[in-house]
């Protein structure tokens, strides 16, 4: 899994930026035949395996963000994808157009489908992987601190724990 602090520095400096989400993530990612049969599960109306990719399991994930980074091998100067979130970025439009196309082409190809309704194109700023990037800035999103600003004092190890595994990440 790449790491998205990573992923963030790559994009801080862009003067373009779009943002693609993946509709229905893994269930676009066929199981091959040996898959199926370790995906299978019982329920009181017999066996059943899965088609495609299932959410919960351990290797989804991995397996998937591993499908994307195929997919935009040799784009990395101008793209990057954390799991299903995709992120182009460029310092001119008619570079930025001509990437997006691209990425678009490289979807259209593994028949991958983006959800239109969360898709940013070319914008200045974005929000990616929780934070604000773009014009040479990269900063938490502002909800997100505040939430953090806000959190009632722990006062029990479990809480210290919650706290710090929710702040950890900014």
């Amino acid at each position: 899994m790449p790491r998205p602090d990573e992923l963030l520095n790559q994009l801080g400096g862009a003067r373009y930026l779009t943002i693609m989400d993946l509709t229905k993530g893994y269930w676009q990612v066929l199981l091959d035949a040996d898959a199926r049969l370790k995906s299978a599960f019982i329920t009181p109306l017999g066996l059943y395996e899965y088609l495609t990719l299932p959410f919960g399991l351990k290797g989804a994930p991995p397996t998937f963000q591993r499908l994307v980074d195929q997919l935009l091998r040799g784009m990395e100067s101008f793209a990057v994808a954390y799991i299903d979130d995709i992120c182009v970025f460029s310092q001119t439009w008619e570079d930025h157009v001509f990437q997006v196309r691209q990425v678009l082409d490289r979807l259209q190809g593994a028949g991958l489908t983006v959800k239109v309704e969360k898709c940013k194109v070319g914008m200045a700023e974005v929000s990616y992987l929780g934070h604000r990037v773009g014009s040479g800035r990269l900063k938490p999103e502002p909800a997100k601190v505040e939430v953090i600003r806000d959190w009632p004092a722990p006062h029990t190890k479990k809480q210290v724990q919650a706290f710090i595994g929710m702040a950890g990440y900014y």
